[in-house]
Order: C-alpha cells, then sequence, then structure tokens
C-alpha cells in the first residue's frame, strides 16, 4: 500500500510569512486554444518540500549534489502529538527498535491544521539535543508536518544549522495521515525536482507500507 505524504499545491496553500505568496495561472484553456495550460510560481522552500545544506549553510550541498538514492530508504514514524517539544529521549527511544532507519519522521499532528493560521503558531520542534543526536546518527532526511523545524521566532535557526550543517538534509510541511504507522519501519520516497543548484525543492513525498 502506498501513503501519500504530500499537501496539495495551489495558491491558497500556506507559506512560510515573508516569502512571496505561491501563485498558479491559467495561461490557456482547451476552447480558446485546443489545450490548456498552467503557470506556476512557487518558492523552493513552499508547500511539502525539502531544504539542502546550501540553505542555510555556506558552501553547503545543493539537491543535486546527490544521488537519486538520498531521497529513499527505510524510515520510522514517531508519534509526537502529545509534546509540547521534541526531546532526545522521544528520538533516541523510537528509533531504537529499528537499526536500519535513514528517515525519521515526526507526527505532531499540525497537518490537520493546514490551512488555518493556528498551523503557524506553538508547534513542536527539536531540541538541539535531540538534532545533535539524529545528526550523529547520519540519518538522511528528518521529515516533519510543521512548516519549520525551528520555532518562527529562532531567526538563528539553531535546528537546521545542526541538521544542515552534519548534511541531514530536512523535509517540511508533510502531510502525515493517521493510517502511516507508527514505531513499524517502512519504505519513504521524497522525490525533488531536479532543479539546478536546488537549496530546496518542492517534493511529492510518499510512503510504501
Amino acid at each position: 500500500m502506498y501513503i501519500d505524504l504530500t499537501h496539495e499545491i495551489s495558491s491558497q496553500m500556506p507559506y512560510y510569512p515573508g516569502t512571496p505568496a505561491p501563485s498558479l495561472r491559467r495561461l490557456c484553456s482547451i476552447e480558446d486554444s485546443g489545450y490548456t495550460e498552467l503557470e506556476i510560481s512557487i518558492n523552493t522552500h513552499t508547500g511539502t518540500h525539502i531544504d539542502a545544506p546550501a540553505h542555510i549553510i555556506p558552501n553547503g550541498l545543493n539537491l543535486n549534489d546527490f544521488e537519486i538514492s538520498r531521497f529513499t530508504g527505510r524510515a520510522i514514524c514517531i508519534d509526537c502529538t502529545s509534546l509540547n517539544e521534541i526531546t532526545l529521549e522521544v528520538i533516541s527511544g523510537g528509533i531504537e527498535s529499528s537499526r536500519s532507519v535513514e528517515f525519521i519522521v515526526l507526527k505532531t499532528g499540525w497537518s490537520n491544521k493546514w490551512g488555518d493560521k493556528s498551523y503557524f503558531e506553538g508547534f513542536p520542534v527539536l531540541t538541539e539535543a535531540a538534532a545533535r543526536f539524529i545528526a550523529a546518527k547520519k540519518i538522511k532526511v528528518v521529515c516533519m508536518d510543521v512548516i519549520s523545524a525551528d520555532k518562527i521566532e529562532d531567526t538563528h535557526l539553531p535546528v537546521h544549522n545542526i541538521l544542515l550543517g552534519s548534511g541531514v538534509m530536512i523535509a517540511e510541511n508533510l502531510n502525515i495521515p493517521d493510517n502511516l504507522p507508527v514505531g513499524t519501519a517502512f519504505d519513504i520516497y521524497l522525490i525533488p525536482l531536479k532543479i539546478k543548484e536546488a537549496d530546496g525543492s518542492p517534493l511529492r513525498a510518499f510512503a510504501k507500507i
């Protein structure tokens, strides 16, 4: 079974404060031109997307510096729905049952707030100790259903710097449904666009159970 982990791209989708709003515009119609076509304008870090190290780290790697195999592997979902912060103990306890884990999916429940102003408020993030633990484990990507790995007010981006500085990429704004299994390993696919010198990219993200 495949489970889609991607929010739909639309002009009404949430976007990070201070960045350009996404836009979808119909350029032509079948009635007028014989075909239909959309023009899409979207930031590389809007919607369900992935951060490359180059997003934050000077001279960091771009997405196209990684082999395509870097974007798929074994994942574990950790239930963080009742937490105010995601601690080292939560992370270590969540992955100890599976030694082959390459991806961590943090399920906070914020997917259910998508499109509401509360989506930007009070979401739990990793502590710096938890982020350093993940970096030491050589995880490929940390995935989350919130708009940022750091709190909106943390403009110095400590978690981003720890993870991306260690080569651990970050996938944000995932849509994590209730039927994604918690505590059991599954295959995950995070498929970015092939953009030259990409600091990030929108994703089609999905799991194979």
